[in-house]
């Protein structure tokens, strides 16, 4: 207002009431920036001050950079009620190769800084709400995604040590040779909180020759049975993980490794030497031990633990080297990796939270990495793990189907239609059987069995516009003209962002003048 002589300046609501009749909208900001604060006699609010004031100062606050920079990602991967409530993370990610299958898998663990906890009084417990969203990308390009619910409850006598230790949420899939991007999104519906870990990672090509994957550290080993996969578990024993590497004198400091490609001249001569080196500049502690291959039993993967006491080395910054040397003291191959011995009394380390998976679910490996294999053009690798598959579990319906789906994709048309009738009598499944053979036979180009079948399909759902589009398809190819325009019209009903068919529809009708 420009205007004030005929306004008492100090009469707040009087001057209110106006703002309101000349710009309903700003009057509200007028007394307060905190939405649906009124303050008493319409008087500001004297937290309009300090909140213009934190305007200049919020953009040299410490922001976390990962944040910052893919804000406009999370957009897409985390609802709006979520994005202001970042919770900063520590993650460890590590490569092992299971010695049993000899399939490369990727296990993780997040820990974020603060837990938000609810109640449940139905059941007497606490509870966390964790989402997991996992994708592993090239570029903008994402070549492999899953999510995972991990709701986790506890009682009461527990609600402290979970907020002492903090959670350390795990998982892990198996993975494919290249360079990605990791990107691990954890939510906990339990006020609306989000933690975001990214990473590049290189999985190497199996090179033949012996090498070390590893060391992988953590501050205990548990015995687990061997018949189950969880995260950071290795035959019978699971390394307990904490990203932060950081140990007190009454842990323990655990290790793993994997050899991979070893020989039997190699496992009854070689050995892996360790070093410990510590980084201070006065009498730094040094320590070696050497584990002999052949105290374990022959495999082409081997999987090697051992402990050592932390109150062994001193407080200090440490990197521990391995070299795999053969009977002649040659290194074969050499890793390292760091941590660090506090000297704090005692080092909490979160409590670990993951799911199990049983052998007979172990197929779904080999259907991740043909879905992994197709998306970077890698389909001799890809069929050979859809077959893989598929043949520990036949009756797995929704493999089947993607394999079958594959098969037309990189058009071996006779195999899918040999595929597709291990379901011809699953009523329940009818219209993707239909869909797959009429899609194999056009393939063929055998149009009139096309049709038949693809008909059959239209009669239990008709508003596929796959299946509409193959139709039209074979219609237009077997000289029935109207027909294919009124069904691939009928298509484009359904989804107008059809470029390819509405090319086609223009030629068939090009064709009619």
């Amino acid at each position: 207002m420009i205007d004030t002589r005929e306004l008492d300046l100090t009469n707040y609501e009087e001057l209110y009431n106006k703002i309101q009749e000349i710009e309903p909208s700003l009057a509200p900001v007028t007394l307060s920036l905190i939405p649906g604060e009124i303050p008493f006699n319409y008087q500001p609010s004297l937290e309009t001050p300090r909140i213009i004031s934190n305007i200049f100062t919020a953009p040299v606050k410490d922001v976390n950079p990962s944040y910052a920079t893919h804000f406009l990602d999370y957009k897409g991967m985390v609802r709006t009620e979520y994005l202001t409530n970042y919770v900063a993370s520590e993650a460890s990610i590590a490569l092992i190769q299971d010695p049993i299958m000899g399939i490369n898998f990727l296990h993780f663990s997040v820990v974020p800084e603060k837990i938000s906890m609810d109640y449940f009084e139905p059941k007497d417990q606490y509870y966390c709400n964790f989402k997991l969203n996992v994708s592993l990308r090239i570029k903008d390009e994402i070549i492999f995604q899953y999510s995972r619910d991990l709701p986790i409850y506890f009682l009461l006598q527990e609600l402290d040590k979970f907020r002492a230790h903090g959670i350390s949420v795990e998982d892990s899939f198996p993975v494919i040779e290249g360079k990605y991007t990791l990107i691990i999104l954890l939510q906990n519906s339990v006020q609306k909180e989000f933690s975001l870990s990214e990473k590049e990672i290189v999985i190497p090509e199996d090179s033949g020759i012996p090498q070390i994957i590893g060391p992988i550290l953590g501050h205990e080993f548990q015995n687990y049975q061997s018949n189950v996969h969880i995260p950071f578990k290795v035959l019978d024993k699971k390394l307990n993980v904490d990203p932060k590497n950081i140990y007190s004198s009454k842990d323990e400091i655990s290790f793993l490794t994997i050899l991979t490609n070893i020989t039997e001249d190699l496992w009854r001569e070689g050995r892996v030497e360790a070093f410990i080196n510590g980084h201070r500049e006065v009498n730094p502690i040094k320590k070696t031990f050497s584990l002999e291959l052949r105290n374990i039993p022959f495999k082409k993967t081997l999987s090697l633990s051992h402990s050592i006491p932390a109150r062994e080395l001193s407080p200090d910054y440490y990197e521990i080297n391995l070299f795999l040397m053969d009977k002649d003291n040659n290194s074969i191959d050499e890793k390292k990796t760091n941590f660090i011995v506090s000297p704090a009394e005692h080092i909490v380390h979160p409590i670990a939270n993951a799911k199990a998976l049983l052998p007979a679910n172990n197929f779904l490996y080999y259907y991740m990495l043909a879905s992994q294999y197709e998306r970077i053009k890698d389909y001799q690798r890809a069929e050979a793990n859809f077959e893989k598959a598929f043949v520990l579990r036949p009756d797995y319906r929704k493999g089947l189907i993607d394999y079958a789906h594959f098969l037309l994709r990189v058009m071996k048309f006779d195999k899918s239609l040999e595929l597709i009738e291990n379901i011809h009598n699953e009523e329940d499944l009818k219209f993707e059987y239909f869909l797959i053979k009429g899609e194999a036979y056009k393939g063929n180009e055998q149009y009139e069995k096309a049709i038949e079948n693809l008909l059959e399909g239209n009669k239990i759902y008709n508003s596929d516009t796959r299946l509409l589009n193959s139709l039209g398809f074979c219609y237009y190819k077997t000289k029935k003209v109207q027909e294919a325009l009124d069904v691939l019209k009928a298509s484009l009903r359904l989804n107008l962002n059809q470029e390819k068919i509405k090319k086609l529809i223009e030629e068939i009708e090009k064709s009619l003048n």
